[in-house]
């Protein structure tokens, strides 16, 4: 196998990337424009390693790069919450992957690399990655509904009396707002990109601060073996170019609130045939002249999209795992695994 990494913010697409994408059905999130758009104005780069059988892309691993200094290669991509960000061959082929993204990496980019960081490794995929040397931390878990029914009130009626009698009562109160207006549907143009990305931020700087960075390998190190690994889990600015790209995809599907002329919230779905992922949430507050309830309420918005799309389960993402949970969402575990340059490949 052959693997090459490819920078979005100035590499053009890899040939037969978005057959390959296709293909393997990859959400939005994995669109090569979508990711080129995350890059703008970003503190941290991202990259795509392709790995190919002859022409043939056979696997992938999206990553980001932060600093001009010693730096350790971070597996993720913006708005991915539900697992690790590789799309592997089966069995030995996909451990064989990794391990040539790894040698690769450290070929790319010498005696910089200090390590990788493998963020939202779910249980299942944790051999792939976890041996001798490597840090293996808990990380915040992802949430996931099975889809069960023909529609949504077949999910509200399993609900607890309480839970469910809260949501009915928060949709009639949304509903009957007479200065509230809500859409929903894919390919939107009507969003203004600027005021998504204002949303998203303040809902950013709300729920999370970013650390200092650290200086040097061991500095690094030394900072990821003393912090737990929600202290590594920054959250990445979603930029107007981002929000250009994507909203208007037609596998992309929205829910927005808006007071007049005002955005005062926002819920994005990744959509996919079996499983759907919502994505990004980000409201103001009542205080900031939002509205209550615009979370929950949005779940039944989506929860009614994905059983109409026949879809087998739905993605929820991390945070507010007691509120999901009241929702019927199951907590996945997932872990962050960090694997030193001597250790790679």
């Amino acid at each position: 196998m052959r693997f090459d990494f490819f920078q979005p913010g100035r590499d053009p697409e890899p040939a037969g990337w978005e057959d390959f994408r296709r293909d393997r059905e990859l959400t939005a999130i994995w669109s090569y424009d979508v990711i080129r758009a995350s890059f703008d104005g970003s503190w941290a780069r991202p990259l795509l390693c392709v790995a190919r059988d002859g022409e043939r892309v056979v696997g992938a691993v999206g990553a980001l790069r932060s600093g001009r200094g010693p730096f350790l290669l971070d597996v993720r991509l913006p708005a991915h919450s539900n697992g690790p960000t590789w799309v592997l061959p089966d069995g030995d082929e996909g451990r064989a992957v990794i391990r040539g993204f790894e040698r690769a990496a450290r070929a790319e980019f010498g005696p910089w690399l200090a390590g990788v960081v493998y963020r939202m490794v779910t249980e299942p995929a944790l051999p792939l990655v976890a041996r001798r040397g490597a840090v293996v931390r808990p990380s915040p878990g992802t949430t996931l509904l099975p889809l069960r029914w023909t529609s949504a009130d077949g999910w509200l009626g399993t609900l607890s009396g309480s839970r469910r009698a809260s949501l009915r009562r928060q949709a009639r109160r949304i509903e009957q707002d007479g200065t509230l207006r809500v859409v929903t549907g894919a390919g939107r143009t009507d969003l203004d990109p600027a005021e998504l990305a204002d949303l998203h931020e303040r809902q950013a700087v709300r729920i999370t601060s970013r650390p200092a960075p650290a200086r040097g390998p061991a500095a690094l190190a030394g900072r990821l073996l003393a912090r737990p690994a929600a202290a590594f889990d920054r959250r990445l600015s979603l930029p107007a170019a981002y929000f250009a790209e994507l909203i208007p995809r037609d596998d992309v599907w929205t829910v927005s609130y808006h007071d007049g002329d005002r955005l005062i919230g926002l819920a994005v779905v990744y959509d996919h045939p079996v499983t759907p992922m919502y994505g990004p949430f980000a409201a103001l507050t009542p205080a900031e002249g939002g509205r209550k309830d615009l979370f929950f309420y949005s779940y039944t918005r989506i929860v009614a999209h994905a059983v109409a799309g026949k879809a087998e389960s739905l993605y929820a993402g991390r945070g507010f795992v007691d509120e999901k949970r009241s929702l019927g969402f199951e907590y996945l575990p997932m872990r962050l695994v960090a694997v030193p340059r001597w250790a790679l490949g």
